[in-house]
């Protein structure tokens, strides 16, 4: 169940039923031993029997438990942000077995202060050991409690790695790139790193497109057909955007042209280089209808009088 968010053609539901298969053969013997004492029999039980009985009932409700806070939480998840991660899961299930060992050993009549305190003994060896496991575990737990990228945000990070965050385990952030390839990265490397996350806002995606006129064009006349180009692109490869119109801003002289920049946008961060594609096309065939020169770099050179005349000699 800690890989729900991949299986996308199963629904929660569904999901939470095929983790109860895995101790299907448990959960035979645990109705058989039950049933045992609840028919009427003249067979007498042992102690063994009736701590086995407790054994099974303490594992069997806890794991139903366990699972159970686990479909509430991605039911949950799945309603806010559509997708849940395994770390929550881990620590679902960590909690939830604990509290079950606390509830067997106090129906078996079971110390369990002794071995705790010898535990914490050695505890300190142990975390020494772990200590790069343990850094990457608080560092999963820093980032989603501090809400800095969630699975389905696109995030690229200071050393170059980009892509959408599959998943966020015990150790690593699985980031999986345009090119479909899954990128494994440590999450106290995430939590370290400047990353930028162009999911934090908002879904919509801007870019934009750098475009240079010529001297001589009506500038009022080239952002209308600009603008109409754009919305024309908007309109067919992003039509759902809200709150969102393509603007047209100048911006410099260039040494040829008069340049400008048009702001776009899209839903998904890779479909940018195919509007962008496209907008040039469509943007190209418009200018050329429209009669708006987009022109050649050029440069033009002023010789000194003494020059021309030793070149002409």
């Amino acid at each position: 169940m800690s890989q729900v968010s991949d299986r996308k053609s199963l629904s929660y539901s569904g999901v939470f039923f095929m983790s109860l298969s895995k101790i299907s053969f448990l959960l035979g013997i645990f109705l058989a031993v039950n049933l045992l004492q609840i028919l009427p029999s003249d067979i007498s039980f042992d102690n063994w029997f009736k701590k086995l009985k407790i054994s099974l009932n303490v594992f069997i409700l806890t794991y139903l438990i366990a699972e159970l806070l686990v479909y509430f939480y991605d039911s949950y998840t799945k309603s806010k942000s559509g997708r849940a991660t395994s770390l929550y899961h881990i620590i679902i299930r960590i909690l939830t077995y604990i509290s079950g060992l606390v509830v067997f050993t106090n129906l078996i009549g079971f110390e369990l202060a002794p071995v705790l305190t010898a535990l914490g003994v050695g505890g300190l060896a142990v975390a020494l050991a772990l200590q790069d496991t343990l850094s990457n575990l608080f560092a999963g737990l820093h980032i989603l409690a501090a809400r800095q990228l969630k699975p389905g945000d696109y995030i690229k990070l200071d050393s170059g790695e980009e892509g959408y965050v599959v998943d966020i385990n015990w150790r690593n952030t699985e980031v999986k790139t345009l090119l479909e390839n899954v990128i494994i990265i440590p999450n106290s490397k995430i939590s370290s790193s400047i990353s930028t996350n162009y999911f934090t806002l908002q879904k919509n995606m801007y870019f934009q497109v750098t475009v240079g006129v010529h001297y001589d064009s009506n500038l009022e006349h080239v952002e209308k057909v600009t603008l109409e180009t754009a919305k024309e692109l908007m309109a067919k490869y992003a039509p759902n955007l809200k709150n969102f119109e393509p603007r047209v801003r100048f911006f410099e002289f260039g040494d040829s042209s008069i340049n400008m920049k048009v702001w776009l946008a899209t839903d998904l961060y890779e479909n940018q280089f195919q509007m962008r594609h496209e907008f040039v096309k469509m943007l190209h065939k418009r200018f050329n209808k429209e009669g708006i020169v987009i022109p050649f770099p050029i440069r033009t050179l002023h010789l000194p009088e003494s020059l021309r005349i030793e070149s002409n000699s």
